[in-house]
């Protein structure tokens, strides 16, 4: 019986040591992705300065002309917005997503939207 009792104790450990953020923290870990918000999925005419905008966490955006995102601009990322520092191109179309990691993983937003530049 005491044998039950340490398997139930060391299963209950190993349960709340893997869902935690770290060995002293008894919160559980959020995986949860961040949101898009701006800009809009087939918006148009959008700043090249533009501000991508999301709820919920993310570490990092990608940006790519090919929704594959074979070839991305990565921006690593706080809060809930940020500021591209160089310019994109002016008429440009561009796909983007946000992501979360927790673990190593990244955890993308649902979806990608896509964007076109105007001129300036």
């Amino acid at each position: 019986m005491k044998f039950a009792g340490f398997l139930f104790v060391l299963v209950v450990f190993a349960f709340l040591y893997e869902g935690c953020d770290s060995v002293t923290d008894s919160k559980p870990i959020s995986n949860a992705p961040p949101v898009l918000l701006k800009p809009y999925n087939n918006d148009t005419n959008v700043s090249i300065h533009t501000t991508f905008e999301w709820s919920g966490t993310a570490d990092v955006i990608w940006l790519d002309v090919n929704p594959s995102f074979s070839n991305p601009v990565v921006f690593t990322v706080t809060g809930n917005s940020y500021t591209v520092t160089d310019p994109l191109s002016i008429y440009g179309a561009y796909y983007w997503k946000a992501g979360r990691t927790v673990g190593g993983k990244i955890y993308w937003s649902e979806n990608y939207y896509y964007f076109v530049t105007g001129g300036s």
